[in-house]
């Protein structure tokens, strides 16, 4: 039995399932990165503006474990959000593996993944992106674009 690379002539649409799951994931992985990280932006954030806030409580003690709470709270909340966030996208990506292999369905979500990731974390975490990144980032989307331009034909 020999596989012979065949050209596409009649292209399937693209799965848009398996990309959606991409999406997803690398959407979860920033979440749970505004969750979980020590540093983390946005619990700080309403941490300080519940010590910002004016409670009717005189007690400074009170006021900095009620701040801690809300903090707490916030990083739970995006917790929820990352577990609900990947139990679509497994849903999507079993989905997408149907349409079109699980081969394809995993490079299109791998990809869209690490492409929304890099997104994220250039936009939102101002990370930095270096030439080895990008080229990596290059081969990526080369390989994927590779494995849908072609058939695996088996031939007996």
């Amino acid at each position: 039995m020999t596989t012979v690379l065949h050209p596409k002539s009649n292209a399937p649409p693209v799965n848009i399932r398996a990309i959606l799951s991409g999406f997803l994931a690398g959407s979860a992985s920033c979440v749970a990165k505004v969750a979980l990280g020590p540093d983390s932006f946005i619990p700080l954030w309403m941490e300080d503006a519940c010590q910002n806030f004016h409670f009717p409580i005189t007690a400074i003690d009170e006021l900095d474990g009620v701040c801690q709470a809300v903090g707490l709270l916030t990083r739970g909340v995006f917790l929820l959000i990352m577990i609900a966030l990947n139990l679509i996208m497994v849903a999507t990506f079993l989905e997408g593996m149907n349409e079109s292999g699980s081969v394809i369905a995993t490079a299109l979500s791998t990809g869209t993944n690490f492409s929304v990731s890099a997104i994220y974390g250039v936009l939102i975490f101002q990370e930095e992106v270096n030439f080895v990144w990008l080229f990596g980032f290059f081969m990526i989307l080369s390989g994927v674009w590779l494995m849908l331009s072609v058939n695996l034909k088996e031939i007996s």
